[in-house]
């Protein structure tokens, strides 16, 4: 598997967040699995910030965005109350699925701590199937 290699002026759309104490396990640094949280959390931010109404779309069309894969590589550890900023694009968009890269990086110092791709499949939600993404939907999506 080939290292994921990311820098800061890679995004142009941002979430901020804080590590906070619960998100540590008992060795002192964030859990893993919060990382993907994070990264979640983060696409929810860039729905807002290209002002995408996604809870709206999804009542208006009965379609929705499934993931149906992440991957996460660590390269640093995080601990409570480090500042991180997560940039997040979109990657790329096929026929029905969307392919999300994310760096989450030390505020501070620009480190990059942790990386992801992550696949969403845009799915009917009645029959739960794919369904392909609009031309619409495509250009309400990509940032601008």
């Amino acid at each position: 598997m080939s290292k994921i290699v990311l820098v800061r002026e890679d995004f142009e759309a941002f979430w901020e967040a804080t590590v906070r104490y619960y998100e540590l396990d008992p060795q002192g640094v964030m859990h893993n699995a919060n990382h993907v949280a994070f990264f979640d959390q983060a696409i929810t931010a860039y729905f807002k910030k290209i002002k995408y109404d996604y809870f709206k779309d999804i009542e208006e069309t009965k379609k929705d965005f499934h993931t149906v894969q992440v991957l996460v590589q660590y390269n640093k550890p995080l601990h409570f109350e480090d500042v991180i900023e997560i940039g997040t694009k979109i990657k790329s968009i096929g026929n029905t699925s969307m392919t999300w890269i994310m760096g989450m990086f030390l505020k501070e110092t620009g480190d990059l701590v942790s990386s992801c791709e992550a696949i969403h499949v845009y799915t009917d939600q009645s029959t739960m199937r794919p369904v392909s993404i609009t031309d619409d939907l495509r250009e309400k999506l990509n940032f601008k």
